[in-house]
């Protein structure tokens, strides 16, 4: 019991470091521990779930605070960050880490229903994806009315920056994303920052209003980005961001509950059908995962909630009431400087090549006048491209 224990506050700690720290990501640690420590099945297994929300949750505080996107939240981003500026950044951090939380007891809720469709959802809504997305797109550019053509523009010079970035030997996967997300939606936002910005922040806020639709939305969001190859979190958040945008609190609950969602989704899918689709998932597959480990998982990831959103709470108050007493001109600028500056030292002249390609993309939106969550053509091009049948053409010609 006490050793399984141990593993859960392990890997909440090392969960809460990748949430934290731009540039470490779960994916790395996943494999580092497992190559380097020859743990029980059930030990990776508690250590795995405990890092994975652990990791969910805590990465909401530089998202909102600090602008500084993950790959798997970069929907959150824009809407959050509207709340960080009204001095609502305590709120909205609650209301992320909450919708979390609920979006995984009703995944635990549904989980027997969940079993049954799974597989069937799976074999059926594989063959429409490529519609699905495109028609999406289409909705979504249209929407903007006379402003349409710029739509069009931002998502394809976006699309194409991610299909030739993604497909080419510049950085790693996991570093390339941090790179270009920071560009596209964290560095291109605070440079528009505007002067004197004070963030007024209330120490006794308390009142957070939670849509219940929202989480299910989001949980529906993650139930099929958890199912559908090659369609993530960041891609269904795109589609809520322009389909569902109440308000700010109902988006960023929305895109929470998919976080949350899509871990346990992704790992349910796994169980049920074999599928890897995620990095979690194939860390997992490699200790032959079964229904077993898998409840064992879960226990873990419940466990592991309670804990990392309180901790993470507790810190977000600290980083608000920080916030709150200082220019935030003057932080957006020190911000600017210091991922700069990580970029480059832990990327090196490539890293930085891509972070200001990436910013000045980040810029068009902003400059015409359009939604910014555009730029997520940058995810979802390169996966019209693989559905279209095209990835080999494009490979040929990068290479």
């Amino acid at each position: 019991m006490f050793d399984l224990l141990f593993f859960c506050f392990f890997g909440i700690f090392f969960g809460l470091l990748a949430g934290l720290l731009p540039g470490l990501h779960p994916n790395q640690i996943y494999f580092l521990v497992f190559g380097l420590l020859t743990l029980k099945p059930e030990y990776f297994a508690v250590f795995a779930g405990s890092l994975a929300i652990s990791n969910i949750i805590s990465s909401y505080i530089p998202m909102l605070f600090v602008s500084v996107p993950d790959p798997n939240n970069v929907a959150n981003i824009l809407p959050g960050h509207r709340m960080v500026l009204k001095g609502r950044g305590l709120e909205a951090l609650k209301i992320s880490v909450l919708s979390a939380v609920f979006a995984l007891l009703s995944v635990l809720i549904l989980l027997p229903f969940l079993m049954k469709i799974i597989p069937l959802i799976h074999n059926i809504a594989a063959n429409f994806v490529l519609v699905l997305i495109v028609g999406f797109v289409l909705i979504v550019i249209l929407s903007e009315g006379k402003k349409s053509l710029a739509a069009i523009f931002v998502f394809i010079v976006s699309g194409l920056w991610g299909v030739v970035t993604l497909n080419s030997n510049f950085l790693n996967g996991n570093n390339v994303l941090f790179v270009a997300l920071t560009g596209l939606f964290g560095l291109s936002g605070l440079f528009f920052t505007q002067k004197n910005t004070k963030i007024n922040y209330d120490e006794n806020e308390s009142n957070v209003n939670i849509s219940l639709l929202a989480i299910l939305l989001g949980v529906l969001g993650g139930i099929i980005s958890g199912v559908l190859p090659g369609v993530g979190e960041s891609q269904i958040g795109f589609v809520l961001t322009h389909f569902l945008s109440k308000n700010d609190e109902f988006l960023l609950s929305s895109t929470a509950a998919i976080n949350a969602s899509n871990m346990m989704l992704s790992v349910i899918t796994l169980v049920l059908t074999g599928r890897i689709r995620s990095g979690l998932s194939d860390s997992l597959a490699s200790i032959n995962f079964d229904q077993n480990l898998f409840f064992l998982f879960l226990g873990s990831v419940l466990f592991s909630c309670g804990i990392s959103a309180i901790i993470s709470i507790t810190i977000g108050k600290f980083v608000a009431n920080f916030i709150s007493r200082i220019d935030y001109e003057k932080l957006s600028k020190i911000i600017i400087f210091s991922l700069t500056a990580a970029v480059f030292i832990f990327t090196g002249i490539w890293g930085l090549f891509i972070l200001t390609i990436s910013t000045m993309i980040g810029f068009l939106p902003i400059l015409f006048n359009v939604k910014r969550s555009l730029n997520m053509g940058f995810l979802v091009f390169p996966v019209i491209i693989y559905y279209a049948g095209l990835s080999s053409v494009i490979s040929r010609i990068l290479i």
